[in-house]
């Protein structure tokens, strides 16, 4: 049984175009900071780029192929995609995007620095969970 998401349907489906153009943009900006970050240095904008990554990749697919957004607590995000794709989702990918999405209020809001080996780590979480919804959306 798939747990209820947080979603609400989108009028307008053409607008996961946004959604997969913010999702590349983001991933962008996380790996070019990344390449210019200084050892030692905090990784936490890092981290919420490939998060922030994963989210708009997320909701490009579930607008795309279901007409449903996530909406409210983007925790539940896995679960709307779940309810979007069906078993076309490999668990691994909703894993992966639980573990990104686990670490946003600690990136956000949190008080620690987070060190360049989490976003290094962040950052590749995040491409992979990209390459997987770019060929899902070319997929349809």
């Amino acid at each position: 049984m798939v747990t209820r998401g947080t979603w609400s349907t989108v009028k307008d489906r053409s607008e996961w175009t946004g959604r997969r153009d913010a999702g590349r943009a983001n991933l962008k900006t996380a790996r070019n900071a990344l390449l210019v970050a200084d050892e030692g240095g905090d990784g936490r904008l890092i981290v919420q780029g490939a998060i922030l990554c994963s989210i708009a990749y997320g909701d490009a697919l579930t607008i795309k192929v279901a007409g449903i957004r996530n909406g409210i607590d983007h925790q539940r995000l896995p679960d709307t995609l779940r309810h979007a794709l069906g078993n076309r989702v490999a668990q691994a990918e909703l894993t992966r995007l639980g573990r990104l999405l686990k670490r946003k209020d600690d990136s956000a809001y949190g008080h620690r620095a987070l060190s360049l080996n989490d976003a290094r780590t962040a950052v590749a979480q995040a491409e992979a969970f990209a390459t997987w919804a770019e060929a899902e959306l070319v997929r349809g």
